[in-house]
């Protein structure tokens, strides 16, 4: 498996910030040359509320796209997001200086798939390219932040890395 795309991103209470990446070349089976990218929308939670009776919610958007410039792809790919600052992705904390606010990244809306990179404690979001010239495929982050965690008033903030592998 060969790492096509990294985009740094900052996860925060304000946002998943990510950018259209350099197009990198990369071979894998069925592609001989192969330009991929991949980007992110912001994720914002907006202002959390502890005393709230609901968890914070808010979603964002991965993209990830490749185009073979000679022969159609066929591969299977992975999405996979870091752990940030924390040290499990199954336990994430943004950060206002010394204090801490627990919230996490999911695969599904339901929030039972956390979105890591495999070995991180969640597990990679997995596509097929199937015969293409062109792929582009777009999944949603479905981000928490769990109720009564009564932090100090302030911006809290992680640096998430989005990794597409194949």
């Amino acid at each position: 498996m060969r790492r096509a795309a990294l985009i740094r991103s900052a996860l925060a209470c304000g946002g998943l910030v990510g950018g259209l990446g350099p197009p990198l070349p990369a071979s894998a089976a069925g592609c001989i040359v192969c330009i991929c990218s991949v980007s992110a929308t912001n994720l914002s939670f907006g202002t959390y509320n502890p005393g709230s009776t609901s968890a914070a919610a808010a979603t964002a958007t991965v993209n990830a796209s490749c185009v073979s410039v000679s022969v159609p792809m066929s591969a299977t790919v992975d999405l996979g997001l870091s752990a940030g600052t924390s040290t499990t992705a199954a336990a994430r904390q943004m950060a206002n200086g010394t204090a801490r606010l627990g919230y996490n990244i999911y695969q599904d809306n339901g929030y039972a798939a956390i979105w890591g990179n495999g070995s991180n404690g969640g597990t990679v979001q997995t596509m097929t390219i199937n015969n293409l010239l062109s792929f582009n495929a777009s999944k949603t982050a479905y981000g928490r932040i769990p109720i009564h965690q009564y932090v100090k008033a302030g911006a809290y903030a992680d640096s998430i890395v989005v990794t597409f592998t194949f």
